[in-house]
């Protein structure tokens, strides 16, 4: 029996356990990050060193999945579209998302104002001629007793300087270009057909007509780059083309024709990605004149990959798989040359 002087206290309660909530979408959390939309909880603020640490971990680590992506995309044809299609797919970047990323990153590298330049059959360039005229102006203030010959000879330097700049404006001289692209003065030529205006007043004539105009002043530089930026807009009428050839080559079994899409897809990202490191490497001075024989690999490499990209995807033997890649590469040829003109030819119409 207690005793009545002894009171009776009765015993805390426990402390309610804290239900931590997601700070951007209020869901329940029930780990790191947030099963509704995916943001991780951290709740403190965040130091210097917290967000350094973050940025090395993206670039480094990018969920693993860009760099594992781009050494399957280079090291083995055509597993990554075969991994597409098996189901795999959260190991590595979206097939679209990769071309995209890289095309972008291609054009723009092609695009450099410090691209490699070079000079064709010993023609003068734009620099050289500026240092001739330089020349020549330094040697017609010269003093002295020899200020006669010096003179004189500043009066030849200036008219080789002019006579060059004339053959060079006038498109007879090959002109500096980059690589891989085609000779300005191809441009000139082609608009020989469109200088006279049209007598029935066609608008696209007239465009045309315009568009020429504008080559012959800068000799076709602006329309070049014009048709530059309008190429990667192309692709994407020229691979959804390429892939409805392919479809009759491979009709049993029965493949579907989005397969051929991105095994195109994947495979036009792995060029892509070579050409522009080749490109990079090309254009460090020390470097870019010493990869005549890395260079000639690299294409070597680029015939060995496509046609081991179409064994791994396509499951055929050597004999059929190589009558089929002659096949696909001389419809690649036409259907680019077709793109290509049409690209051109749109270009030139806008341009004006």
């Amino acid at each position: 029996m207690n005793s009545p002087n002894v009171p009776i206290v009765s015993p805390p309660e426990p402390p309610q356990p804290l239900t931590l909530v997601c700070t951007n979408c209020g869901t329940t959390l029930t780990g790191e990050y947030c099963a509704s939309c995916g943001q991780r909880h951290e709740p403190h603020v965040h130091t210097v060193g917290h967000f350094a640490g973050e940025a090395f971990e993206s670039i480094s680590h990018a969920d693993s999945r860009l760099w594992r992506t781009l050494w399957y995309l280079l090291s083995r044809p055509g597993f990554l579209t075969q991994e597409f299609f098996t189901g795999r797919r959260v190991s590595y970047l979206p097939p679209f998302r990769l071309y995209l990323v890289i095309s972008v990153l291609f054009f723009l590298v092609v695009g450099l104002p410090d691209a490699p330049m070079y000079q064709s059959d010993g023609a003068p360039t734009t620099p050289q001629i500026e240092e001739m005229k330089d020349g020549a102006k330094e040697l017609e203030h010269a003093t002295g007793p020899a200020s006669g010959a010096l003179k004189q000879a500043a009066a030849v330097l200036k008219q080789k300087a002019q006579q060059d700049s004339e053959q060079l404006a006038t498109g007879k001289a090959p002109v500096e270009k980059k690589e891989g692209l085609q000779e300005q003065n191809a441009m000139t030529e082609f608009c020989d057909e469109f200088k006279k205006p049209d007598p029935t007043a066609n608008r696209n004539y007239a465009k045309l007509h315009a568009a020429c105009i504008k080559v012959s002043e800068d000799n076709g530089t602006e329309l070049g780059k014009t048709i530059v930026h309008n190429i990667p807009r192309a692709m994407f009428v020229f691979l959804p083309l390429l892939a409805l050839v392919m479809k009759p080559l491979y009709w049993r079994p029965k493949r579907y024709y989005v397969e051929h899409l991105l095994f195109l897809i994947h495979n036009h990202a792995f060029v892509f990605l070579v050409l522009a490191l080749l490109t990079l490497l090309e254009m460090i001075p020390v470097v870019g004149g010493h990869l005549g024989l890395l260079g000639f690999a690299t294409w070597l490499y680029m015939i060995w990959y496509l046609f081991r990209a179409m064994r791994v995807v396509y499951g055929q033997g050597r004999g059929r798989t190589l009558a089929k890649y002659f096949a696909i590469g001389f419809a690649y040829i036409c259907a680019a040359f077709t793109v290509l003109l049409l690209t051109a030819l749109f270009s030139a119409m806008t341009f004006a």
